[in-house]
């Protein structure tokens, strides 16, 4: 007897999908970057023009405490003394800059964060304004103060900055994590989208994590549109082996207990070998079942033997086998049969038929043939049938008629049918 298997049987709820609970986040290294500010070259895009006679003459004991003696003790008491003796433009971007010095080398985040904001007010940063907004982001992300954050890392992102990503300096992931830190995750993701849609026209990187974090939170939070959405564009961005199992482990966690649908997610899954476990061969076994589709349920036997899963001494495997050897041979008669009587038939339930056993038989031009007759007919769960046509037509490479067909998917199955439709889309 097969042995009924639910998603939430393992010892959490949906346990299997526990390793793609993702806990990416976008912070580290904000702060930690800072000292890179503090090297001398800042200063030499302004070595040659002039510092006025008055700043000149507290600058220089101010930098020979911060450069040279180390007296840092000594050179704070002196910072209100600089920044009042500051005259031009270019005093104050020396100013900022000698005081981000003294900031990073005595560990003092309001002095660095004083030493950005002159330099960025003289109008003198150059090329670095975009990373100097960035600190100022991330300082104030730290805070927790999350508007201000997003005010200086959208102005990172305006003055050209394009991150450090091996450096885990991400503006767009730190816009995206403040949102979602406040509890506005459709403000997180609709930023998100925007990025990597921008980005793509642009061609230019996409990050992962810009995919999986908001992926994980539709995940954590029960979102099952968002998580198919994030999914979809997780697979079409990189269709990975290990990104296919994150994404359509995550939706299955999600989705509702239809075994119809879980069929439809599943042979998914075998197509792009994310199949991770014996829980999901055993789910494949029971929602196809070898009483109907044998042929099928003797493909994921193969399957889970071939990975380790199975074994001719597990009772399952076996009893199952047996089951198949029984059955497979006489379900191509079956078929024809099905089809034979789908002509005359009132409603188009015996041409779908027909066409869900053609389909697990694997001769996918007769399945779109009886599943697109079941169509015509009526009388039969549209949604279902539309989604088996589509797959029947991905398998026989008929990428845009399956894309065009999943499309026309609505209700419960859209999240199923946006996976298929990832998939065609990879294939092409």
């Amino acid at each position: 007897m097969l042995r009924t298997f639910r998603f939430e049987r393992q010892k959490s709820s949906r346990a299997f999908v526990s390793a793609v609970a993702m806990a990416i986040g976008f912070t580290g290294a904000v702060a930690a970057g800072t000292a890179v500010l503090s090297a001398p070259a800042l200063a030499q895009q302004a070595q040659n023009q002039s510092l006025s006679k008055d700043f000149e003459k507290v600058y220089q004991p101010f930098a020979e405490a911060v450069n040279t003696s180390g007296d840092y003790a000594g050179a704070k008491a002196q910072v209100s003394g600089l920044v009042a003796a500051v005259k031009s433009d270019y005093d104050r971007f020396f100013a900022g800059n000698i005081i981000l010095q003294l900031g990073a080398k005595a560990s003092d985040k309001a002095l660095q964060k004083q030493g950005m904001q002159l330099m960025l007010e003289s109008g003198r940063a150059g090329e670095n304004a975009g990373l100097l907004h960035y600190f100022l982001g991330g300082f104030a992300y730290d805070e927790q103060n999350f508007e201000v954050a997003r005010k200086e890392l959208q102005a990172s992102i305006d003055a050209g900055f394009a991150g450090n990503f091996a450096e885990k300096q991400d503006p767009w992931g730190l816009i995206a994590e403040s949102y979602f830190k406040e509890g506005r995750n459709k403000e997180g993701f609709d930023f998100l989208r925007k990025t990597v849609s921008e980005r793509n026209a642009a061609g230019q990187e996409v990050r992962q994590a810009w995919l999986e974090r908001p992926l994980a939170i539709a995940y954590q939070q029960k979102m099952p549109d968002e998580a198919a959405a994030w999914s979809a564009l997780l697979v079409a961005q990189a269709p990975t082996k290990d990104n296919w199992t994150k994404a359509l482990q995550v939706v299955a966690a999600l989705q509702p207990e239809d075994k119809q649908a879980q069929l439809d997610l599943l042979r998914l899954m075998a197509l792009t070998d994310s199949m991770t476990g014996r829980a999901e061969y055993e789910t494949y076994v029971e929602v196809a079942d070898p009483r109907i589709m044998a042929n099928e349920v003797g493909r994921v036997l193969a399957a889970g033997k071939s990975a380790g899963v199975f074994s001719d001494s597990d009772p399952f495997y076996s009893s199952t086998k047996e089951l198949v050897d029984a059955r497979a041979s006489k379900e191509p008669a079956d078929a024809a049969q099905y089809a034979a009587d789908a002509a005359g038939a009132a409603n188009g339930k015996p041409a779908q038929n027909a066409g869900e056993l053609y389909l697990a038989l694997e001769d996918f031009p007769k399945a779109e043939e009886m599943l697109q007759l079941a169509l015509t007919k009526g009388g039969v769960d549209r949604d279902t049938v539309l989604t088996r046509l589509g797959i029947a037509q991905v398998q026989q490479g008929k990428l845009d008629e399956a894309k065009a067909t999943f499309g026309q998917v609505s209700g419960a199955r859209s999240t199923l049918a946006r996976l298929w439709t990832a998939y065609a889309e990879s294939r092409a």
